[in-house]
This record gives C-alpha cells, sequence and structure tokens, in this order.
C-alpha cells in the first residue's frame, strides 16, 4: 500500500504495521510496488528520467535484531559480492539513518561515473534500504541526492 500525502512526499507501507516510510518522490515515476506473498517484504522501483536516477526502497521484515548501523552492515556485506568496483566509499550517520556512498568510475572498459547512496534504517523488527543511483553523475547532483535523503522518514500512525 503507498500513497501521496501532502507536501509531495510518498508513503510505503507494510500492512501489518502501524508506520509508513514517507520519501518525496517529486518528479519520479514509481514503476513497481510488489510485496512478498505474506506482505512481510515490500520492495519498490522508480526512475527519474528528468534526471537520469534510479531509486528503489526494500523493506523486509528481520530475523535478527538491530538498529541502523547494523541493517548498513548486513546489506553493504551482501553488496560486497556485486561486480561494480566500489571507490570513495564513506559512510556516515544522520540521526535516522546509516549511508554508505560510493563511485564506480568505469564498468566493463565504459566510463559510467555512476553515483550510488544506499540509506539504511530499522523499526519495529523490519529493516529499511533505500538505494538512489545515477549514472553520469557529476558534483552538480549532489543536492539531488541530498533532497531525498533528507526527505525519508518513518511517520507512526496516530
Amino acid at each position: 500500500m503507498y500513497a501521496t500525502t501532502s507536501f509531495g512526499q510518498n508513503a510505503f507501507k507494510i500492512p501489518s504495521q502501524n508506520w509508513s516510510l514517507e520519501i518525496d518522490l517529486s518528479g519520479f515515476e514509481i514503476e513497481k510496488v510488489s510485496y512478498s506473498p505474506d506482505s512481510t517484504v515490500l520492495q519498490v522501483s522508480a526512475t527519474n528520467k528528468k534526471n537520469n536516477l534510479s531509486l528503489s526502497i526494500f523493506i523486509e521484515k528481520t530475523q535478527s535484531d538491530g538498529d541502523k548501523i547494523a541493517c548498513r552492515e548486513y546489506y553493504w556485506s551482501k553488496s560486497q559480492k556485486s561486480p561494480l568496483a566500489k571507490e570513495n566509499v564513506k559512510k556516515y550517520e544522520t540521526p535516522n539513518l546509516a549511508i554508505v556512498e560510493h563511485d564506480t568510475k568505469s564498468f566493463k572498459g565504459q566510463v559510467v561515473n555512476f553515483h550510488s547512496v544506499n540509506a539504511y534504517a530499522a523499526n519495529k523488527g523490519y529493516w529499511i534500504d533505500v538505494h538512489i543511483s545515477k549514472t553520469g553523475y557529476s558534483e552538480a547532483d549532489k543536492a539531488i541526492f541530498e533532497k531525498l535523503l533528507h526527505s525519508i522518514a518513518i511517520k507512526e500512525e496516530a
């Protein structure tokens, strides 16, 4: 279940939970929203063609305890198996998120200037991974990434 709330925020929710993940996807086309058969996993795919951005959201019930940092370490260790080289890796935290940023300058001999940001959160036994990426990244794109990251929030139902 998802909805557009006020101020351009989009809300994504696991049906059995009393909270939602909100993010401002203004300018994005939501291409896919899918749930696992038991509705404990949510996957979202969206693109912003104007800015050549891709975004995905993955929310899943976790089998282990942990905060945003444990979530980041779990998913980041899995991402190390990817064939993409990861350069300029930066890990940092905000009050609500544990973040990893990295670049990939080339892939299979082609210059791609790929920039990727994963923002991780944990809430009530669920882990959240918001992935934002862009091929052809330049420093001018930094503000777009920051705006998206600042719009991510977990909202409890009243």
